[in-house]
């Protein structure tokens, strides 16, 4: 069931599952396009093992619109509030594109309340100012010149990979018609786009202090496998995986091997739990 968080620029809508489960919740943060119901399998996975809190961004879904400038350190700070109003002292979190910056940011901001961090198909700088960085912005960016019901699909269409297109286009119709059903503005799009942009944290990865994940889709052809693995390379306690066969939404493309690979990370190691128990 959806509910609502106060926010600085509105209420945050947000869900809860698998709360019966023991252990630190893991929060669950969006990329750029769609609402909390494109998690889908991925978060039911996820749920049977974990408590799963997840939210919709500010100006997406169920969320208040947004009316202020909107930064990556913004998003987190909405994070942080929803995690103050549940009474969360401490969280895992998991955050995918738009949302691994997002994730990044949040673990900057208050690394006493994160758990073990999980980031995917992120990067530590948002802009790329290359050949290959400019290509991918241009072809983001021509999905805002198409009608206002279209621009969300046409993002995740940019998004997933031709294998996944090619090989599971009913999956593809249903992620469609679910953005259609649940839509953001253009307006909130082009302001999650610029956040995302903007974002650039090269020069604080060194202050990082949770263990982290850094996944890639080795059939990533919008940001690549390179930003991902250099992103793992600059934070001092993180390793680097790739999910095969998937593109740059994990989540969509390979819920289950994503969601497989997330829980194996989050699971206590033995000496985690014989630390814990001399506590």
């Amino acid at each position: 069931m959806t509910d609502h968080a106060s926010g600085r620029a509105g209420p945050i809508a947000y869900e809860l599952h698998g709360q019966n489960h023991p252990g630190l919740p893991l929060l669950l943060i969006r990329p750029l396009g769609g609402s909390m119901f494109l998690w889908g399998r991925f978060r039911e996975i996820l749920a049977e093992k974990r408590r799963i809190i997840s939210f919709d961004l500010r100006g997406s879904g169920a969320s208040s619109p947004d009316s202020t400038w909107m930064t990556t350190r913004g998003l987190a700070e909405d994070g942080l509030r929803l995690l103050d109003h549940l009474e969360v002292a401490c969280a895992d979190v998991f955050g995918i594109s738009l949302g691994g910056m997002a994730a990044t940011s949040l673990a900057l901001l208050a690394p006493q309340r994160i758990g073990r961090l999980c980031l995917a198909s992120t990067t530590a700088r948002g802009l790329e100012v290359s050949r290959v960085g400019l290509v991918r912005e241009l072809r983001m960016a021509s999905c805002f010149a198409h009608p206002l019901y279209d621009v969300e699909a046409s993002l995740v269409r940019r998004i997933l990979s031709a294998h996944f297109r090619w090989n599971c286009p009913s999956e593809v119709r249903r992620i469609e018609l679910t953005l259609q059903a649940h839509p953001a503005s253009r307006r909130s799009l082009l302001r999650h786009a610029l956040a995302g942009l903007l974002h650039d944290v090269r020069g604080q990865l060194g202050d990082v202090r949770a263990t982290t994940l850094v996944l890639a889709g080795e059939l990533d052809d919008l940001l690549g496998i390179a930003p991902s693995r250099e992103l793992a390379a600059g934070i001092p306690h993180a390793r680097f995986a790739t999910i095969a066969a998937a593109g740059h939404d994990l989540t969509l493309e390979q819920p289950e091997a994503t969601a497989s690979r997330v829980l194996e990370f989050l699971r206590p190691r033995e000496s985690e739990r014989f630390a814990d128990a001399q506590v």
